[in-house]
């Protein structure tokens, strides 16, 4: 019998998923058998292919998440010319594998670098009417100066003025409720203009040479919000209805989902990083006073950058994680239960923990918090690095509901979990590895009074026994 054929060198992303290479049932399960034994020697040479051993360990994880997904889905016995039902070199042959999917991952990376190299060239073209710091200091500068102006006004002209321009009185209802002609009215209304204008005019020689370029967007600019404000009203109302359109409007946002089995990392605008757990999704909005994060659903681990100027904020769950600089982790274990589990644990820093019902908790390096609905539960001596778990290819379960534990495997297991409502709520203690999740579910007898039953369109079925 010839040795199986090697893989092929692919020009697009995902030519080397199992289901391409067409390997059969036993030949795979081979695969899997020998990963944990090979497991050191990937890392090592996916870390050599990356140059990041955070990536690398990714890389491997979607290794075996795809052999594990392809084993399910496979044929139960090879096709008369099929591949041999075991190979040579387990180790050799996934290490090919993971080469392969890091070329995949380097051609995603370039592919992302040259969409985000045009959409620079294209924010330079036609930069975002996002106001920046600088825009917001002309505002403010331009309506003092109205504000100003309209002060030393005649009492008549500016009491038309703002009539007419910021209430849209007409100019007949004016005169009839000043006791003047409706020439009496426009002429004040002519002089007003002429005032605001001249002083308009003063203040943009005050500013001189500032970003010739940029000065006719942002005149255009500054003639919608003058438009908005009434030119000005009065400088406070103009300035405070300024401060709540920024307030209220998102500066830069974004929304990520991990399938089932995949980590991913994001950085952000401010330069922290969002970690994002397999089966996991979020939604990211900047503001001008804060930074916010509402979770859909899974777990992400957070490295925030320090702005007491704007608090950072994780909604999930019906609670709220507040920090200002920290690393730490949210995990909405079961997004689907009817009563939501939120972990929170801090690696570093301090964050201050709402949740929806009852009295806020702050929390230190090595601190976490388990809520439960109106139950909250302090996690203690969590040793530094052991936060998010996950990130280094393990779940650790420490004391909790063997249904919470299956429900964070289950974004990993490419095959389904199910537990009877008596199992779910035994608790469960351990570390494993993901790509052993197998070997440990079927460990759980030795463990708990429960019995593991295959499923028939495979998977898993967890029952207690008395």
């Amino acid at each position: 019998m010839a040795e199986h054929p090697p893989i092929e060198n692919d020009s697009f992303c995902g030519a080397y998923h199992p289901a391409a290479m067409q390997l059969s049932a036993p030949f795979t399960r081979a695969l899997l058998s020998g990963f944990d034994h090979a497991y050191p020697d990937l890392l090592r040479i996916a870390t050599l292919a990356t140059g990041s051993r955070d990536e690398a360990r990714e890389l491997v994880h979607d290794t075996w998440l795809r052999l594990a997904e392809h084993q399910h889905g496979a044929t139960p016995s090879a096709q008369p010319d099929g591949p041999l039902d075991a190979p040579r070199d387990v180790t050799a042959y996934l290490a090919v594998m993971a080469q392969h999917l890091a070329v995949d991952a380097q051609r995603r990376r370039q592919r992302h670098l040259q969409f985000a190299g045009g959409a620079l060239v294209q924010e330079q073209i036609a930069p975002s009417h996002t106001p920046d710091v600088a825009d917001a200091v002309m505002y403010r500068q331009a309506l003092a100066m109205l504000e100003a102006t309209l002060t030393g006004l005649p009492e008549r002209a500016r009491s038309a003025f703002i009539a007419h321009r910021v209430n849209g009185e007409s100019q007949p209802d004016i005169a009839e409720r000043l006791g003047v002609s409706l020439n009496t009215v426009e002429r004040d209304l002519m002089v007003a203009a002429a005032c605001i204008e001249d002083a308009l005019m003063r203040w943009r020689g005050s500013i001189g040479a500032r970003a010739g370029a940029t000065r006719t967007g942002r005149r255009r600019s500054l003639g919608a919000l003058l438009g908005l404000a009434g030119l000005g009203c009065t400088g406070v109302t103009g300035w405070w209805q300024w401060q709540v359109w920024e307030a209220g409007h998102v500066q830069w946002q974004a929304q990520w989902r991990n399938p089932r089995g995949q980590h991913a990392r994001h950085g952000l605008p401010d330069g922290s990083m969002l970690h994002l757990d397999a089966g996991s999704e979020v939604q990211v909005a900047y503001y001008a006073g804060r930074r916010t994060v509402r979770m859909l659903r899974g777990a992400a681990f957070f490295e925030v950058v320090r702005d007491e100027s704007r608090p950072f904020t994780v909604e999930a769950a019906g609670a709220q994680v507040t920090v200002l600089g920290t690393r730490f982790s949210v995990d909405w274990v079961d997004a689907a239960a009817p009563v939501p589990t939120l972990v929170v644990q801090v690696e570093e820093g301090r964050v201050k923990v709402q949740p929806a019902n009852g009295a806020p908790r702050e929390l230190g390096a090595g601190e976490g918090l388990r809520l439960h609905g109106d139950a909250v539960q302090p996690l203690s001596g969590t040793p530094t690095g052991a936060v998010a778990p996950w990130r280094q290819g393990e779940l650790v379960f420490s004391g909790e509901p063997l249904g919470d534990a299956l429900a964070r495997l289950s974004r990993y297991a490419p095959f389904a979990l199910q537990t009877t409502p008596a199992a779910a709520a035994l608790l469960v203690s351990g570390r494993v590895r993901i790509v052993r999740a197998n070997a440990w579910l079927q460990s759980l007898p030795h463990a708990l009074p429960v019995r593991v039953q295959p499923l028939a369109e495979g998977g898993w079925r967890i029952e207690r026994v008395s």
